[in-house]
């Protein structure tokens, strides 16, 4: 496997017109997408969002919760790929995705699925989020208790003697302890179910292979949050599934500027360097 200098170095190389690209560690190469013919069908897509303002246009009865409308409030909109491939026959396919969730769903008619285990996701998370629900309620419950003690220590440092505010001191302390503690826990439990989680992302390449994104994601640097969420991710995953042959990549920024300013309304950008660069190579892998 090469250093980080030498990845940045072929990374550097690459050619200008690349919009997907990574180092794949099995083969130890940089693999690249250029946006081949997919700028036409990323217009047409948003010439549709503008239009139909929703994402389920291909659905005969459109569900409110797919409206765009969303991605002009608060939290600002979001990125959407478009990814032209080729079937067996030679015939063209294009798919679309769009980033993480929508809406809070993970999956809306004419667009690709996410890159994970969604069966597995539903599976664990009500037991994850009992776990972490029962740890909040005695954090709360800790939490009352220390500010009881602290009331109890303040009284006796006004009208008690010095064995009570002794006491007191002692129950504060204890009761504060307990509730960093209960704090302490609750975070190592969700760190130790993030693993769980990152092991649904079973990702597909050419080659025909398929490896959990632990094993893929070749920086130490630890693997961001919402790795595998991306649009190329997603794209690529799905045409390694059905057996497509990808020829171009583009992705799109659809709605309210993101809340650092680096995203703008149909503005086309690249994949992304630290949640995508990582994975994108070992998936590229086989083209």
């Amino acid at each position: 496997m090469k250093n980080s200098s030498d990845i940045d170095h072929l990374i550097t190389a690459l050619p200008k017109e690349a919009t997907c690209y990574g180092y794949c560690p099995v083969c130890d190469e940089v693999h690249y997408l250029t946006e081949g013919n997919s700028r036409k069908y990323a217009l047409e897509l948003i010439a549709e969002l503008e239009q139909n303002k929703r994402i389920d246009f291909h659905a005969p009865d459109p569900e409110p919760i797919f409206s765009t409308d969303c991605l002009w409030g608060k939290r600002g909109g979001q990125m959407f790929g478009v990814l032209e491939c080729v079937d067996a026959d030679g015939d063209t396919v294009v798919l679309r995705a769009f980033s993480g969730q929508f809406n809070t769903r993970w999956q809306a008619e004419g667009w690709v699925s996410p890159a994970f285990d969604l069966d597995g996701y539903h599976r664990i998370l009500p037991k994850i989020e009992l776990s972490v629900h029962q740890m909040t309620d005695d954090i709360e419950s800790c939490k009352q208790k220390a500010d009881q003690c602290k009331l109890k220590f303040e009284e006796a440092m006004r009208f008690g003697g010095r064995a009570a505010q002794k006491d007191c001191r002692r129950q504060m302390r204890e009761a504060f302890k307990t509730l960093e503690l209960s704090k302490k826990n609750r975070r190592a439990y969700s760190q130790s179910m993030l693993p769980v989680f990152q092991d649904l992302y079973q990702l597909r390449n050419f080659k025909g292979d398929r490896h959990s994104i632990l094993n893929v994601f070749y920086e130490d640097r630890g693997i961001p949050t919402g790795s595998g969420d991306c649009c190329a991710p997603k794209l690529l995953h799905a045409a390694a599934q059905k057996g497509l042959t990808p020829l171009g990549l583009t992705e799109f920024f659809f709605g309210k500027e993101n809340k650092s300013s680096t995203k703008y309304h149909k503005e086309f950008y690249l994949s992304c360097k630290n949640k995508c660069q990582p994975i994108l190579g070992y998936m590229l892998c086989g083209l």
